[in-house]
């Protein structure tokens, strides 16, 4: 059978589930739900203006995720991490993109670079009060490397530890100059990749998660 040439996926909008689960993951990132707090699934739907089944698919991913806790006939919560849990997470994400950033420094092209510095431009650019927009331009950040080198597993990886990294990013950039700190460790490790050097790209991503990780915990 021959292929076919010249014919491209049309891409579909996302289903109701979806738009509901990224509508939740925002309202989680810019601090909009909160830990200790019951939450009702039929005000939610309603907030979001949505019937009950594609919030209530949203929420069971989020719940599988790790995310949520939903419990029966009375909502749901976000999950509260013990300080194990949120150590784990920033040691796994220490381990793979110290792994990643020094694959970056020996393949990066100039154009990986430019990409790269202009997400950390834009947070440059952010304030006090831009958290959420500071967190989301955080999450390109990061997870653009693996993108690039096309590093499947490893972004699924990171992919599932920045949704645990949700319920902890505000706390992270609670600290007085956190935000500057932030930009200039995101250089520091743009810098070391620019510069074909690994090791230094790789201590680089470790320093800057050790720095987020004594804050957030």
């Amino acid at each position: 059978m021959a292929k076919l040439s010249g014919i491209t996926a049309v891409e579909r909008p996302p289903t109701l589930g979806r738009r509901a689960y990224l509508q939740i993951q925002q309202a989680i990132r810019d601090g909009s739900l909160t830990h200790g707090v019951q939450y009702s699934e039929n005000e939610l739907a309603e907030s979001l203006g949505m019937s009950r089944t594609p919030v209530r698919e949203a929420l069971l991913t989020l719940n599988r995720e790790g995310i949520i806790v939903v419990e029966s006939q009375r909502g749901f919560r976000l999950r509260e991490l013990s300080k194990a849990e949120r150590q784990e997470i920033f040691d796994l994400r220490a381990l793979l993109e110290g792994f990643v950033a020094s694959r970056l420094a020996l393949n990066a092209t100039a154009d990986d670079i430019s990409r790269l510095r202009a997400l950390v431009d834009a947070q440059q650019r952010l304030g006090v009060g831009q958290e959420s927009e500071f967190l989301a331009l955080d999450e390109q950040f990061h997870l653009l490397q693996s993108e690039i080198l096309g590093l499947e597993r490893t972004h699924a990886t990171m992919v599932s530890l920045r949704g645990a990294m949700w319920l902890i990013g505000f706390e992270a950039l609670k600290l007085p100059c956190r935000l500057e700190a932030v930009v200039t460790e995101h250089r520091a490790i743009v810098d070391a990749i620019e510069a074909s050097d690994p090791e230094l790209a790789a201590n680089a991503a470790r320093q800057h998660l050790a720095n987020t990780a004594a804050v957030a915990l």
